[in-house]
């Protein structure tokens, strides 16, 4: 699996990118960051269709979460939500 998010020119860069890419990612609800990360690991671990076919059902199931109504709500409220992992 091959995944490059952005090509930085110096070292300074793309540690600063790897921060920033990181940053994104802290603020996103911990459910959808273990979920994407378990995908990544299907997809290294086994076959991309096999990988492609159980991630609609993991996305699926995070839709009926409270942090997913949060994170609408919170949208929707112009802040910042407040992820519980539930």
């Amino acid at each position: 699996m091959g995944l490059v998010q952005q090509i930085a020119p110096t070292p300074e860069t793309a540690l600063q990118a790897g921060v920033d890419i990181a940053t994104k990612i802290a603020a996103c609800g911990p459910l959808g960051i273990k979920t994407t990360l378990l995908s990544a690991h299907l997809a290294i671990d086994s076959s991309e269709s096999a990988a492609l076919s159980r991630l609609d059902a993991q996305y699926g199931a995070l839709y009926r979460t409270e942090d997913f109504k949060e994170g609408r709500k919170a949208e929707a409220e112009g802040r910042k939500p407040v992820y519980q992992g539930k």
